[in-house]
Parts: C-alpha cells; sequence; structure tokens
C-alpha cells in the first residue's frame, strides 16, 4: 500500500513538489561546494574522485527533484 494512498491529491501535489525543489536545492549546493573544493586545492582530496562523485550527486539529485516535480504535475 503506498504512503500516497490516503492522502487528498493537493496534499500529495504540494508534497511532491517542494520534495522536487528541495533536491533541486541541494543539487545546487553539492555543485558548489564541489567547485569551492576543486578552488581550494588541497593536497589531501583527488580531483578526479572529487568532480566524479560530486557530478554522480548533482545528476542524482537533479534528475529526482526534476522527476518529483514533473510526476505532481500529473
Amino acid at each position: 500500500m503506498s504512503i500516497f494512498a490516503e492522502m487528498k491529491s493537493e496534499k500529495k501535489e504540494v508534497l511532491l513538489s517542494e520534495t522536487g525543489k528541495f533536491l533541486i536545492d541541494i543539487a545546487k549546493l553539492v555543485f558548489g561546494g564541489v567547485i569551492l573544493a576543486g578552488i581550494m586545492r588541497y593536497d589531501d582530496i583527488n580531483p578526479a574522485l572529487l568532480f566524479s562523485i560530486g557530478g554522480i550527486v548533482v545528476a542524482l539529485c537533479c534528475i529526482s527533484g526534476l522527476s518529483l516535480i514533473v510526476l505532481s504535475k500529473k
């Protein structure tokens, strides 16, 4: 049974939309953090690993956020 089964459609739409916006905001913050960490040039940070993990997290958050926003419109 879905956790959304007993929710009203208006509440469902708002919840999905706000969660999508939150995930997009998280993606923007991670992107900024990766850029700042790349600029600082610490010796113990592997830039390839930093950019690859950061890129994956940003992509997952963006895709999840956008899909939730689209799902809220249906």
